[in-house]
């Protein structure tokens, strides 16, 4: 992931002035000052936080439904560091206003802003700033429109589709997702060893082979950003002022990323318990807690050195 190439040229030097006569010569013109090359941080000052649903609604556009992928995307404060931290959907948490509940339906009772509430309130207060939501046929679209991309993939599986039959293969690592088989992949438990648990290393891994995919866009073909970011913006439902030409400035500053600079974790759980007959994830209170003075913070990496990245309970 190298900066965005196609930045500004800096100016051509001005010719050198010949002198008029031997005695008095022409005074030599100024040197221009360099037009600034760095692209734009549309973003707020400080650590951004997003929180990205994935509802599974197939009505398209209708974003009602359950959040099965509840995920938060945290980028540093000096844009050198993207954290990804994902909700399991069967959290039993405090839904405000609610009572308590497995996390995925906050969605359905309230919406975004329940969730958001929701997720600000498990991190004890974390703000976010942006919300990013797509259902199933939004995120086909964003598959499509970025013609694929690649995934690791840390359990080779296969998938017979009931629908149609269809055997799909994702045996490889990485695994290339193109078409529905994108969507298949991030909502498959059954036949994964942690099931949910590990269906949201897959999320994670799909985001980021998302942003890969993008970087590769961006770098060889950036005229092509804003269609690309067009079709993002008629497929995903965003809350937070954030237009096309943002979007195409932190596809820039997202070269700077690579591959180690991604965390990816999960939010902790002690376990798995039952609550009024729901099957449900019973959170780590007090690592949970920690995670989120550290995303408060703007800064996991303290969270990482006391506890890794292990999503196993």
């Amino acid at each position: 992931m190298t900066l965005l190439a196609g930045c500004t040229p800096e100016a051509e030097p001005t010719p050198s002035a010949t002198a008029t006569t031997a005695s008095t010569p022409r005074p030599t013109a100024p040197a221009p000052t360099p037009t600034p090359t760095e692209d734009p941080d549309p973003l707020p000052d400080g650590a951004v936080t997003a929180l990205l649903l994935g509802t599974d609604s197939r009505t398209p556009g209708s974003m009602t439904g359950n959040a099965d992928t509840i995920m938060v995307a945290q980028i540093s404060a000096d844009r050198e560091s993207l954290s990804l931290v994902s909700i399991t959907r069967d959290s039993w948490v405090s839904i405000p206003g609610a009572g308590s509940g497995k996390i995925n339906a906050a969605f359905a009772i309230g919406g975004t802003a329940m969730i958001s509430a929701t997720v600000s309130e498990l991190f004890g207060g974390l703000e976010i700033d942006y919300v990013v939501q797509a259902d199933f046929e939004g995120f086909i679209g964003l598959t499509r429109a970025l013609d694929g991309f690649d995934a690791e993939n840390q359990h080779p599986t296969r998938v017979t589709v009931q629908s149609t039959g269809r055997v799909v293969d994702f045996s490889a690592d990485p695994v290339h997702l193109s078409g529905t088989d994108g969507l298949i992949y991030v909502r498959q438990r059954k036949g994964l060893p942690l099931g949910d648990l590990d269906r949201t290393e897959r999320q994670r891994a799909a985001v980021t082979g998302m942003l890969d995919r993008i970087d590769e866009i961006a770098t060889e073909d950036p005229a092509a950003l804003p269609t690309l970011f067009g079709h993002f913006a008629g497929r995903l439902k965003i809350t937070g002022e954030l237009s096309i030409d943002d979007m195409i400035a932190l596809a820039a500053l997202s070269q700077n990323l690579e591959r180690d600079d991604v965390t990816s974790l999960m939010a902790p759980i002690e376990g798995f318990g039952n609550r009024g007959g729901q099957s449900v994830n019973v959170v780590d209170v007090a690592q949970t807690a920690a995670l989120g003075e550290a995303l408060r913070s703007g800064d996991v990496s303290g969270y990482v050195a006391e506890y890794g990245t292990d999503y196993a309970p």
